[in-house]
């Protein structure tokens, strides 16, 4: 990685973690949209590429996490 490369993660970095401080100041909603938003950016980067087990995986463990809490 170079140097270009490794500022541009830590800004990443550092907007990623202020974003889910003020979403978690916001409250718990807030925090479950702001964690929603970034892993469908995560999957929809993904799909793009060509690369469809990020949007396969999470919904995978959405369809567990609701089968889990909706019996």
């Amino acid at each position: 990685m170079n140097p270009s490369q490794a500022k541009t993660l830590s800004n990443q970095a550092d907007h990623y973690n202020s974003a889910q401080h003020r979403a978690a100041e916001q409250g718990p909603m807030h925090l479950i949209t702001f964690w929603t938003n970034v892993c469908r950016k995560l999957a929809k980067d993904a799909l793009k590429n060509g690369d469809p087990r990020v949007a396969e995986a999470l919904a995978a463990h959405l369809n567990d996490f609701y089968q889990r809490y909706t019996q």
